[in-house]
């Protein structure tokens, strides 16, 4: 009879064991599953984001890029009219010297008025 109490007590002694450990066991598994979803859930939120903002810079980097072309073309409009030359150096001194010439007038014309 003393064997079998011992064997019995030795038993229950295992099942509790086995079972605090199953217990822990499925504790921790739970919240590692718990943590892979919230985890998951994170990644493909952010994955989300991530699609949506490239989007959002392809139609900002078109429109850019449509201006960009639009200014460029107008640039090369305009630059033909910058670099060419139509008037010559002498015929630029003459104009200089003759509007001079003028303002000294309107100067003294000025000067005359003022001091009268």
């Amino acid at each position: 009879h003393s064997d079998f109490s011992r064997l019995l007590h030795k038993t229950k002694a295992s099942e509790q064991q086995a079972a605090k450990e199953y217990d822990a066991f499925m504790e921790d598994s739970r919240e590692a599953k718990e943590q892979k979803h919230k985890r998951e859930f994170q990644l493909k939120l952010d994955k989300d984001q991530a699609e949506f903002q490239k989007r959002e810079d392809e139609k900002d980097l078109a429109a850019v890029q449509a201006e960009l072309a639009k200014a460029e073309e107008y640039f090369s409009e305009l630059k033909p009219s910058c670099l060419e030359v139509h008037v010559s150096f002498e015929e630029r001194a003459q104009h200089r010297k003759q509007e001079i010439e003028a303002l000294k007038e309107a100067w003294s014309i000025l000067d005359r008025k003022t001091s009268s």
